[in-house]
């Protein structure tokens, strides 16, 4: 995709856009740190988390109500169904996509218990009981030991149930948080987890791969990015990681129209089908 020729002014919109978001966390630092001043000194990590969670509340929202990619990210959700596992559902925002008749039990793997509160009181409002969240990532050492405290997996396994445990797995922009060299691993584990003619459905952003001064840009902001956005990152790479791994009876993975290629948030949305 030719993408050099892009005006000087759009290509600068298109960079402006991850800043906007740094500031607006860089600008949730000090207001966490003076309301939370001995959560640094005695947890900095818990202090990261609530930092993030304070910045999410009001990010969170906004971002799910983008008419970018609002249609892209129902088409997604409406089709899960039975029991189904989210992961990195953050503070529920998106949750209002799901078919409460289509859903017996969703379980959100949410690392961040800052946000638990408030996932909680939307699957409240969306999901009517139907909802248990999990404190744990993607990543399998943080995912597997929270589904077998859960019971979905017995505790003395040594491998997953070979009648998988999900009818649907969903991601909407959380796996770009999970550790990207873990992140093989926590896909194959996402297959292993579904049944047999299971979905994996994700709605993520990856790396522009196909514009080389957007790819030097994204490079440079990613140095500093993961501090301050909840340990995000800009050079995602879910959609070559399913595309290069078998055991899917049938793969559709698009990258989203509107994406020109010079902007640094590249979005995909995918709809995999477990053999």
């Amino acid at each position: 995709m030719p993408t050099m020729g892009v005006p000087l002014l759009v290509r600068l919109q298109a960079y402006i856009e991850p800043l906007f978001l740094l500031s607006i966390s860089v600008g949730y630092l000090p207001i966490t740190l003076l309301f939370h001043p001995l959560l640094l000194i005695t947890s900095p990590s818990s202090f990261r988390s609530k930092w993030f969670e304070n910045f999410w509340r009001v990010i969170g929202p906004k971002m799910a109500a983008s008419e970018i990619q609002i249609d892209h990210i129902e088409e997604l959700l409406s089709r899960a169904h039975g029991t189904v596992l989210e992961l990195g559902p953050g503070a529920g925002d998106q949750m209002f996509h799901y078919k409460k008749n289509q859903i017996e039990t969703l379980y959100g793997a949410e690392p961040n218990a800052f946000l638990h509160p408030r996932l909680i009181e939307m699957a409240e409002k969306k999901l009517l009981g139907k909802f248990i969240p999990l404190e744990a990532g993607a990543q399998p050492g943080s995912l597997l030991p929270a589904l077998k405290k859960a019971g979905l997996i017995p505790g003395t396994a040594t491998s997953l149930p070979e009648e998988g445990v999900f009818d649907s797995i969903v991601a909407v922009k959380s796996l770009c948080s999970a550790p990207q060299d873990q992140l093989a691993a926590t896909v194959a584990v996402v297959q292993a987890l579904l049944k047999p003619g299971g979905e994996f459905l994700f709605f993520e952003h990856v790396e522009n791969d196909t514009d080389s001064m957007t790819m030097s840009y994204a490079w440079l902001v990613d140095w500093i990015w993961p501090v301050f956005m909840g340990g995000c990152r800009l050079k995602g790479k879910v959609d070559k990681v399913v595309i290069g791994m078998g055991g899917w009876d049938e793969r559709r993975i698009t990258t989203i129209g509107d994406f020109k290629g010079h902007e640094v948030f590249r979005y995909v949305k995918g709809i995999c089908r477990k053999a």
